[in-house]
């Protein structure tokens, strides 16, 4: 199991939130957010529009799905006079590994697709790396000019590529209880996505009378849940089954694996709406006032990809990678005993623990594999052995999930035993 996730590792992207406009003052490459209290964000609105990546989305996290966002910020001068600020947009909420290499930045922006500006003119941006504070990074600044009481309605339209990596479905992202670590192959999922953070909002004089954050994510997800985290393609396939005899785990890899949503706020405070300006059927989440607080109130837009089986195949495809575990667990559990057994027993300080033996896979073991699996497709089993591995899980308890019927008789029939 530690080899494959060290594989998966390697393809695991952080999971990062992307930016808000905010405050930023100083120059160079050491900008650090600040505030002001002559200039109001009056209103915020944000526009996300998910998108496919180009094929192929693989294993080797390359052309990862991207995001379009599509900002507008009303601005207000508070004062009589005329107002200069920096404004500052980080596509990361988190520091990111950055080199002291000189920026191209015509490249930057063109990556990002960066444009600020508003409806009669497009502002000057430049990109550093991260601020001074070394809290956010990808930053691009620009300056804005307001007279006397002026409101200027600023546009700000983007494009990043997503985040993928291997995550836990436990509610605290700990293993569960040692006593289950049999299990812990139902423990994984991959987990790719999107985020926008709201923190640099506070940098802005008062409150946001009011936010709206829009996004159209219904054919998207159609295509999601079919291909799952990403495509197998012939050369994927080839490297996997490559690899197999020695980390025979690495099957998993290659099965379908159901989709669950994992947003915040969650979905079911977003509201079905149609975008005012386009027509199109959106889901919209409304705040008014809105005083961002912090990291806590990030939008996160993330799926979860989990180690389910959906037929018969997959099951027994799991049954045996749990088992080779189980038995390879055993064996250096045998290993460790008759090394331990060989100390010196006489001599002070080296008296042999004792050794808590593995489980050892048995008909009980995939009696509590199988009821897993139903409880997950919101079928309750009543089975007390896995209780508390269940109440650790993120997706329990689970509402009800269509489930193959030949799948469903032969897990009854693992679970009566």
């Amino acid at each position: 199991m530690k080899q494959w996730i060290l594989w998966i590792s390697v393809f695991a992207l952080a999971l990062t939130a992307r930016g808000n406009a905010g405050v930023f003052r100083g120059n160079g490459r050491t900008p650090v957010l600040g505030s002001t209290t002559r200039i109001q964000m009056v209103e915020e609105e944000v526009v996300m529009q998910p998108l496919r990546g180009n094929w192929p989305v693989d294993d080797s996290a390359r052309n990862l799905d991207p995001m379009r966002f599509h900002c507008t910020f009303r601005l207000r001068n508070l004062t009589d006079e005329t107002v200069t600020v920096q404004v500052g947009f980080p596509l990361d909420g988190e520091r990111l590994p950055v080199n002291d290499q000189p920026v191209n930045q015509s490249a930057i922006i063109a990556r990002y697709a960066f444009v600020a500006g508003t409806a009669d003119q497009v502002f000057p941006v430049r990109y550093v790396p991260c601020d001074g504070k070394k809290k956010f990074s990808r930053l691009f600044l620009w300056e804005m000019t307001f007279r006397p009481r002026q409101e200027i309605t600023l546009y700000v339209h983007y494009q990043t590529d997503g985040a993928m990596g291997l995550a836990i479905t436990t509610k605290d992202e700990k293993p569960s209880p040692h006593r289950y670590r049999h299990l812990r192959l139902l423990e994984h999922s991959i987990m790719q996505g999107h985020f926008y953070v709201t923190e640099t909002g506070n940098s802005w004089a008062g409150e946001i009378e009011k936010a709206v954050f829009r996004i159209v994510p219904f054919e998207f997800e159609e295509y999601l849940a079919r291909r799952g985290p990403f495509e197998i393609t012939e050369a994927t396939r080839a490297r996997l089954n490559a690899r197999l005899p020695r980390e025979p785990s690495l099957a998993l890899m290659l099965l379908h694996m159901p989709m669950i949503p994992e947003w915040q706020p969650p979905r079911s405070r977003w509201r079905e709406a149609k975008d005012p300006r386009t027509g199109k059927r959106c889901l919209e989440l409304i705040f008014a006032p809105f005083k961002p607080r912090g990291k806590e109130d990030n939008l996160q837009i993330l799926y979860r990809f989990v180690m389910m089986p959906q037929n018969v195949e997959q099951l027994e495809l799991l049954l045996s990678c749990i088992r080779n575990e189980m038995e390879t667990e055993e064996q250096r559990y045998q290993r460790i005993r008759e090394a331990v057994e060989k100390l010196p027993r006489e001599t002070p300080g080296r008296t042999p623990k004792q050794l808590e033996p593995p489980l050892s896979y048995s008909p009980a073991v995939e009696k509590d594999i199988a009821d897993i699996v139903l409880e997950f497709h919101g079928i309750a089993t009543g089975n007390e052995e896995i209780r508390e591995f269940l109440e650790c899980q993120k997706w329990y308890p689970a509402p009800s999930r269509p489930l193959d019927p030949a799948l469903k008789k032969r897990l009854e029939e693992l679970s009566r035993r």
